[in-house]
């Protein structure tokens, strides 16, 4: 096993506030407090709080109290603490960690270390969170209390969901090569600032096409809560190159799509759109192998979707 399994309902516990949903990219300050457990800490005992390889969370920084990522550690006893932030700390998936160690002194069960991401107590506006989301933004931790360098994982970690924000950008997604008279999709989607599609907005949009196309409506309502939409059951029965325009309720355009060309029905070869490769958090990834699928299938709008 990669980590010892002694006992894990002994190592203490821990606690994040603010906690629940935050906007992806922001700059946030959270404290998580991990209380020792039954052993305490021993003198040159740590702890370590691991995140994620994939993330691009802060980074980190123990030194610039104005600046971002500012991070500071304290025991509740008076401890001396020594704090390092490494990018291969761990063992992955949870490479990125903040080792704490306690230098001089110990903990006694029920003392506790406070560590402050994003510490603005001196001028600094907080931590970034990553850009993208994740339904379950965790902080994992280890333990190591008898100083032995033999790290327990907690049973229980704090976890935040990081959400999209408010919608920037659209998008109109089209097939890039289809056969005259095959139904094909539209798909449509607004993007917040780091490119996460939201589900924030709630409008209504006009759909103009440079060629007439079956089935395609003069307006759209896209509702909040809704990540875009999808119109299916279109056709073109003659061989065109296809643009869609998006406007919003004002007449402004505010995006087009990719040109769809159309060909002839006897066409040996079309285009498919794909993704082979991806990662989930059942490896080093992010979010779960479904929502890995259900993304590339509902928002990504691929044709083939493949997880190694």
């Amino acid at each position: 096993m990669p980590y010892s399994q002694y006992r894990p309902d002994l190592m203490g516990h821990a606690g994040l506030t603010p906690s629940g949903t935050f906007e992806a990219g922001s700059y946030q300050s959270l404290e998580l407090v991990y209380t020792a457990g039954v052993f305490g800490v021993d003198d040159t005992g740590s702890i370590k709080i691991g995140f994620r390889f994939a993330t691009d969370f802060g980074p980190v920084q123990l030194d610039v109290p104005e600046a971002p990522g500012y991070t500071t550690a304290e025991a509740s006893n008076g401890a001396t603490l020594e704090c390092k932030w490494e990018f291969k700390r761990n063992i992955r998936p949870w490479s990125r960690s903040l080792y704490v160690g306690v230098m001089k002194h110990f903990l006694k069960p029920g003392d506790t270390i406070t560590i402050r991401f994003g510490d603005r107590r001196q001028g600094s506006p907080g931590i970034r969170l990553q850009t993208y989301c994740e339904e379950e933004f965790e902080f994992r931790i280890f333990a190591d209390p008898i100083a032995t360098y033999d790290y327990v994982a907690l049973p229980e970690n704090p976890k935040i969901r990081i959400a999209p924000g408010p919608a920037v950008t659209w998008q109109a997604i089209l097939p890039t090569l289809i056969r005259a008279d095959e139904p094909f999709r539209l798909g449509i989607e607004a993007t917040d600032k780091w490119g996460n599609a939201t589900n924030q907005p709630d409008c209504e949009l006009r759909l103009e096409a440079n060629v007439p196309v079956q089935g395609l409506p003069e307006t759209l309502r896209i509702a909040q809560g809704k990540y875009g939409a999808v119109v299916e059951g279109l056709k073109i029965t003659a061989t065109e190159t296809l643009v869609v325009t998006l406007r919003d309720s004002d007449g402004k355009d505010i995006c087009r799509s990719n040109p769809m060309k159309v060909t002839d029905r006897d066409a040996a070869l079309v285009h498919f759109w794909g993704d082979t490769h991806g990662q989930s958090n059942e490896t080093l990834g992010t979010n779960t192998a479904r929502q890995y699928f259900e993304f590339g299938r509902d928002l990504a709008l691929l044709d083939v979707n493949g997880l190694p």
